[in-house]
This record gives C-alpha cells, structure tokens and sequence, in this order.
C-alpha cells in the first residue's frame, strides 16, 4: 500500500456549480450535432424545470437520452472541441469551500481524483484545470474505427463505491489512511461511507438523511460563505467553517 493519502471528489453540483454533462449536451446541440428535435426537447425540458413546471428527473432524462441514443454520430473530435469550448466558457464557475479544499488537500499532499457521471472528455478536461492527479468519468466504448458505440465502457453513475475500491487496490492506496471525498447527492452516499474524512457538500435529502445518520461532516455554501450543519440534540446548528 503506498502511504500517500488519496481524497476523491464528485464534480457537478459538488465542485462544479452545475453539470458538465448537460452543458456538454447543450453545446452539441447548439453545434447542430444532434437532431433539432433532440436538441429542442432538451431545452424545452430545461426551461420548464427552471420555472418550476418540471422536475429535475423530467429535465435530466433528454438530457441522457440525447447522449445514449445519438453519441454514435457524433465524431469523437467534435465531442473533444465542444467539451473543451464547454470548460473554457464555464470551468471557473466552481464552489468557493471545494475549490480551496482541493488546494488544501493538494498541499497536503493528496493524491486528487475526480469522480463523476459526467462524460470522461468533458470531465478530465475540467480536472486537469482545477489540479486533479486523474479522473474517471463515465466512458462510452468505441467502435475498432475510433467511433463511439451507444454502449458504457464504464458508467460511473450507482458505481462511485466499486471504482473507487478498484482504482485504491490498483493504485496501493489505502482508504483508511485518513482519506476524504467530497459529494453533494445520494449518488454519493456509498463513496462517502468508504472513507475516513466524508463531506456532504450542499447535500440533497437523502444524502442529508444519510450524513445525519452517520454523523459525517456537512457543509452548505451560501453566497460564497461555507457553513457547517452540526445536528445536535434534535437540532441543526449552523457555523460558519473553514476548509481544514
């Protein structure tokens, strides 16, 4: 086992202030790179969603849909150029108690992985801007032309527990060497459960309920202030908190 510390932190909604993978979907429409049908579906989704006339499960499935169904006419360089236009346009809109907690960790020396359900293209893009040491998206497998397929090489998305236990046994890392990771929904929970240091950031109800139950850390950021929730006695008490 090596005896460098290892944090993993989710990305959208937890780093990111929102997802990579629906700006990635929303450039290649706008590139023309899905049916027009497809593409005005998913705005048509997300408007209503943020008027509240949808809910975020009726948003988000186009948005998946858009990527399972019509990735493979999609030339991998063109998905390259829109998630780099994507990172360059939007990658610094990042949460302040994250962003800094990466810094920390790094001069701490930890190695950093970023673990996401986000595509791999967009995702590693973002990583590398933000100082991560590797980053494992979700990967659509490829054809023996170089094509994308409508099949997961790897999905990350329900898997965050089981590709974190492989990549420390791959890796030498050890989860039990005063280890973090950083997520923000129940997605996140069983990653969360793994390691020594967990942190549900901006938690959504059943991570809340989840990190409650455990006695994790919690931390909610509000207008770039980072306060910590500390259920006490029945009660939620709010201080605001530093990174480390």
């Amino acid at each position: 086992m090596s005896n460098k510390k290892i944090a993993v932190f989710d990305i959208d909604g937890t780093l990111f202030r929102w997802q990579l993978f629906h700006e990635l979907v929303a450039e290649l429409g706008k590139q023309g790179l899905f049916p027009k049908e497809v593409a005005n579906k998913v705005e048509e989704k997300f408007f209503a969603w943020r008027a509240l006339q949808a809910t975020w499960a009726d948003y988000e499935a186009p948005v998946v849909e858009a990527i399972q169904n019509y990735i493979s006419i999609i030339p991998p360089a063109k998905l390259d150029e829109c998630a780099k236009i994507v990172v360059n346009k939007s990658g610094h809109k990042v949460y302040n108690y994250t962003s800094n907690l990466v810094k920390e960790l790094k001069s701490h020396g930890y190695h950093l992985l970023a673990l996401t359900g986000s595509q791999q293209e967009i995702a590693e893009i973002f990583a590398k801007k933000h100082g991560f040491d590797d980053c494992l998206g979700s990967l659509m497998a490829k054809d023996k032309n170089g094509n994308f397929t409508t099949k997961y090489e790897r999905f990350v998305i329900g898997n965050k527990a089981e590709i974190l236990k492989n990549y420390c046994l791959v890796h030498g890392f050890d989860l039990a060497n005063e280890s973090y990771a950083v997520g923000d929904s129940a997605g996140d929970g069983q990653m969360l459960a793994l390691v020594q240091n967990p942190i549900a950031f901006n938690p959504d109800e059943e991570l809340l309920n989840a990190a409650v139950e455990n006695g994790w850390k919690i931390v909610i950021e509000r207008k770039n202030i980072a306060y910590e929730l500390q259920p006490d006695s029945g009660k939620v008490l709010l201080k605001k908190t530093e990174v480390f």
